[in-house]
């Protein structure tokens, strides 16, 4: 199996590339409002009637906003509408010097017309970027796996429907067995390599409505809606194999074994959610006792550990 993450769909790749965009749609963001500046400057400094007003230079968010059409950023609303706004605020700034070379009146609603797109500008890329970090919040960086606080409020969600709907729903804890040994022996950089595997390999072993979240550490959650115990287990089961399978070496050849156990239990209307990660938690560990690489249903007769 495949232990590099390769293509766009890699979800630590697509974090990483969220993050880059946002700091390459940063630095588009200062240009324009230098070019912005350089523009108003040739407006306010032309004294000389008989020579045109010279034309600031490129902006570079016009080649920002061209490059950027295949990556995250362009998937949010507000990437389309801040294109087109650029795109008039230029026209509308080209149309006010033409008129001034031409010996036309620049009129106060020319200026106001384009201060009103200035400023929806600024608006919309505001909110662009508050769109992108309200994602942000919710990813772990290095896996691309949704995080610790987003995962409780879905859990409840789903909990609440599995109720209504009268359907069962199970969560399923994995905890990388020796993990600890592995940042020791080859460090944390391939410790990082080892998470990014497992996170990949997890994704690809559920079935597609499941919702795998880093619970923290080395350990991840999820989420197995309509799942009964026994599907849960067989779910679990199938990501125990394939994290088993993983062929991870070092850049010298050298094998890094990686095994996970996992503990399982169900969300149902007589426990909160918390109490369920417990139980989930008491069987993971039931199954670090018992040798590890190994799926465990939760009982009641593990309250008594």
């Amino acid at each position: 199996m495949s232990t590099e993450a390769t293509g766009s769909d890699s979800p630590h790749l697509q974090a990483e590339k969220m993050f880059a965009g946002l700091s390459a749609y940063q630095h588009a963001l200062t240009a324009h409002v230098d070019w912005l500046q350089s523009w108003y400057g040739a407006i306010l400094n032309w004294g000389d009637e008989s020579r045109p007003p010279p034309k600031p230079g490129g902006c570079a968010f016009t080649s920002w906003f061209d490059g950027a059409v295949d990556t995250t950023l362009a998937g949010y609303p507000a990437f389309a509408e801040l294109g087109q706004l650029h795109r008039d605020i230029h026209f509308k700034a080209d149309q006010i010097i033409d008129r001034a070379v031409g010996g036309h009146t620049v009129t106060t609603s020319d200026y106001e017309a384009m201060m009103a797109l200035v400023l929806a500008f600024s608006t919309t890329a505001q909110g662009l970027e508050r769109d992108v970090w309200r994602t942000l919040a919710t990813v772990d960086a290095l896996t691309g796996l949704g995080n610790r606080q987003t995962m409780m409020s879905h859990l409840v969600g789903e909990r609440d429907r599995a109720i209504r709907q009268a359907q069962p729903c199970c969560v399923g804890l994995a905890d990388i067995d020796h993990f600890k040994k592995i940042n020791d022996t080859f460090g944390h950089a391939t410790g990082d390599r080892v998470l990014r595997a497992v996170s990949e390999c997890l994704r690809g072993a559920v079935r597609p409505y499941d919702i795998l979240y880093r619970y923290g550490g080395e350990e991840f959650l999820v989420c197995l809606p309509s799942a009964s115990q026994e599907a849960g287990m067989q779910v679990l089961e199938r990501m125990r194999a394939a994290i088993a399978a993983l062929d991870l070496k070092t850049e010298s050849g050298r094998a890094i074994p990686v095994t996970a156990s996992f503990g399982l239990s169900e969300l149902t209307a007589d426990l909160s959610v918390e109490e369920s990660l417990d139980r989930a938690d008491n069987a993971l560990y039931d199954g670090k006792r018992a040798g590890r690489n190994r799926v465990v249903a939760y009982n009641d007769s593990m309250d008594n550990f």
